[in-house]
């Protein structure tokens, strides 16, 4: 009987611990709301200082303004629509676009319109 109820535990246990482990879809939407929050700062950058900032995406990461470029991790690819770097004018205007982050199977969107507004999804 306590055999029983100690394996019963361990796989209640079990379970638990693989339910809480991040999937692929939570990688690519943590990576996306990063570069979202990149993206916000070089639209406020190019705002602060009057003069057009880039946000320059590729295939494996992203160049926002000054700030370090970031690599996504392995098993991650970043597709731009457009390709080429997005403008951030000194009136928070944008170039738009739609940048996807993809993990395996999952994705992430982040949208940048013509307003400057940026949304992660």
């Amino acid at each position: 009987m306590e055999l029983v109820v100690a394996i019963t535990i361990i796989g209640i246990a079990a379970a638990a611990i693989v339910l809480s482990l991040p999937g692929a879809g939570e990688d690519a939407r943590r990576s996306a709301l990063r570069l979202a929050a990149h993206a916000s700062a070089a639209r406020d950058a190019a705002i602060l200082t009057g003069r057009t900032v880039l946000l320059t995406p590729g295939p494996t990461g992203w160049q926002a303004g000054d700030l370090p470029t970031v690599r996504l991790p392995a098993g991650q690819s970043l597709i731009s629509e457009p390709a080429g770097p997005i403008l951030f004018d000194p009136t928070g205007l944008a170039s738009p676009a739609r940048l996807a982050i993809r993990s395996g199977e999952a994705s992430a969107t982040v949208t940048i319109t013509a307003a400057g507004a940026i949304n992660a999804r």
